[in-house]
């Protein structure tokens, strides 16, 4: 009998999931479910209830059904003020994602890079678009 790992590796690759469904909207949907997991997580870390949790936060206990529930819209404003109360940093970054093809390798030290690699120690040196590997 085949285990779920098994299934799961051995499955067809499939798009229906997303058919339909823009690049940003399924980011969004990602990026969602990582706040609310924080959230929920540090809820749990604090060994608090919903309903302690939202006393704690001066909100409702719905409100943190909402947060956790991975469907609420938070705005910054919100995020700050969460992240305050729960001493966690809010950390948003809005960059052109760097491409590996925007890099030229101008030096490639094999010898050192061998040691380095057994250390999973990668020095990178980054210099007008041009890479020092």
């Amino acid at each position: 009998m085949m285990g779920v790992m098994e299934k799961v590796a051995n499955a067809k690759k499939t798009s229906w999931v997303s058919e339909g469904i823009s690049e940003a909207e399924i980011k969004t949907t990602i990026e969602l479910a990582k706040i609310s997991a924080k959230i929920e997580r540090c809820r749990l870390d604090l060994g608090m209830t919903q309903i302690e949790f939202a006393r704690f936060m001066g909100v409702t206990q719905g409100m943190v059904s909402k947060w956790e529930s991975r469907d609420y819209n938070f705005t910054v404003r919100s995020l700050n003020e969460i992240c305050q109360k729960l001493d966690i940093t809010l950390s948003v970054s809005i960059e052109k994602p760097c491409l590996k093809n925007d890099y030229a390798v101008i030096k490639w030290d094999e010898e050192k890079n061998k040691y380095n690699r057994k250390k999973k120690n990668w020095v990178c040196v980054l210099k007008e678009k041009e890479a020092i590997a």
